[in-house]
């Protein structure tokens, strides 16, 4: 086989196998790519996966919808280093108008026997947790939460990110 013809038959299969893997992969991203009921997703990633107590992580958001009806989640990511099987957490919302509520929550990262809850391959794992269902945003404006980690420890090791994702809820 001459140099020509092999190069000629190297570029049809490179063809013939772009055209696969884009028949499978295309589909999925268009899948994957946008979630509609997404009102607002961010994420605070946490230099050297260390959560000291003084650092507060700061979520902002505008919103004018005061009629649709949310769900509101925290998104934990997690390496096998933490050496707790939770994470409690200080969320204190700010809302348009100078007021303010305060709470708690907890996020369970693994089980007692200590089997890592979460997705991911390797010493990371994703955990979403549901924190409040059914929220309305009486007020249009702009929207703070402020999270601090509550666990009586200096300094977390382990935590990588934390985020919010708040989505509205369809019937």
């Amino acid at each position: 086989m001459t140099d020509t013809m092999f190069m000629i038959l190297n570029k049809i299969i490179a063809r013939h196998l772009m055209l696969r893997v884009s028949v499978l992969v295309i589909p999925i991203l268009f899948l994957t790519a946008c979630d509609d009921a997404v009102f607002h997703s961010e994420t605070v990633h946490l230099k050297n996966n260390e959560w000291k107590a003084a650092d507060t992580l700061f979520y902002s958001f505008n919103s004018k919808d005061t009629l649709s009806v949310y769900n509101f989640y925290f998104e934990v990511r997690n390496t096998t280093d933490y050496d707790m099987q939770n994470l409690y957490l200080f969320i204190t919302a700010y809302y348009p108008g100078n007021s303010y509520s305060r709470d708690t929550a907890e996020c369970i990262l693994a089980a007692p026997d200590g089997q890592w809850f979460g997705k991911g391959m390797g010493s990371h794992k994703d955990n979403r947790f549901l924190f409040r269902k059914g929220v309305r945003f009486r007020k249009p404006g702009n929207y703070v939460i402020a999270v601090n980690q509550a666990m009586r420890k200096e300094k977390l090791k382990g935590i990588s990110d934390v985020g919010i994702l708040i989505k509205k809820q369809v019937n």
